[in-house]
């Protein structure tokens, strides 16, 4: 009895030094995150025209790219440009206070996007705060398009991952250190 869970623990073990280190790659987004002013109400419409007019700006932008790297780049050379566009947007709205942009990677907690889940970490992210940056924000992935599930862009491969794959992954680095 005990022969066959020992080959049966064998062959996993085999089974996981043969996975494929990306076979289990989480999808690399690129996020958007919007801080409000304050919670007013008009701060809070303030910072939906932003997101409207970033989003519609951001999605003709990188509607050709082939990865997130691509994106990326192209973000970063459009960083002024993406200023103006939320500059321009808070001030339809009378909005006469700071608009500042930052580009980096900032911690993002858990998110649901239709039937897709974003787990918490580090992101690549546009960060724009208006004002204050006292109020409630809004965040959402620009690339692949997951602001809302039926802005998605099906023309853009999602890779999704397996949590079986990840885990198995972990555990040949514990075990045997990085390939």
């Amino acid at each position: 009895m005990k022969r066959p869970i020992l080959l049966l623990m064998l062959f996993s073990l085999f089974a996981i030094l043969l996975l494929p280190t990306d076979a289990c790659a989480q999808p690399d987004y690129l996020r958007l995150h919007i801080i409000a002013n304050s919670d007013t109400l008009i701060d809070q419409s303030v910072k939906l025209g932003v997101r409207d007019a970033v989003r519609e700006y951001t999605s003709q932008l990188m509607s050709q790219c082939k990865d997130a790297d691509e994106a990326w780049e192209l973000l970063k050379t459009h960083e002024s440009a993406l200023l103006d566009a939320a500059r321009s947007a808070a001030a339809q709205y009378g909005f006469d206070e700071p608009v500042a942009l930052e580009m980096g990677v900032f911690p993002f907690p858990d998110r649901l996007y239709g039937d897709e889940h974003v787990p918490a970490g580090e992101y690549r992210a546009v960060r724009i705060t208006l004002g204050k940056g006292a109020g409630r924000n809004w965040w959402c992935v620009v690339y692949p398009s997951l602001c809302l599930p039926s802005d998605a862009d099906l023309s853009q491969p999602v890779e999704f991952y397996s949590s079986i794959c990840r885990w198995a992954l972990r555990l040949r680095e514990v075990l045997f250190g990085r390939f």
